[in-house]
């Protein structure tokens, strides 16, 4: 429950007769250092999570853009990788046919003569 302006002002009083007036002074500074005006209500903390909210959404739609981005990436990479191993395959089965037929064209010749 909120104190009034009655109760403060009362404690104020109070204060004043037990610890003085300077000494009141500056326990009333400390209490609320910069007045009662630089207090967060309910309404200021309400907009600041509506903004905050808003802040959130607006970040993670950007990051869930950019990780499409970064997904379609991957993805053009992948299939860069995928065809230069077919490639690279189709060569090696090349050069292993190519040694293959070399080998038996040696081969055949000795075989036949036997």
């Amino acid at each position: 429950m909120p104190v009034t302006e009655i109760e403060r002002n009362h404690l104020v009083n109070r204060l004043v007769t037990v610890i003085e007036e300077e000494a009141t002074e500056t326990l009333m500074k400390c209490i609320l250092p910069d007045g009662r005006d630089q207090v967060a209500t309910k309404d200021d903390l309400k907009a600041l999570e509506t903004t905050l909210r808003a802040e959130i959404t607006e970040h993670r739609a950007e990051t869930q853009g950019e990780f499409a981005q970064i997904r379609g990436e991957i993805a053009q990479l992948r299939g860069y990788v995928d065809s230069v191993l077919a490639k690279q395959m189709r060569l090696y089965v090349a050069i292993l046919a190519g040694f293959m037929l070399t080998n038996w064209g040696m081969l055949i010749p000795i075989l036949l003569r036997t």
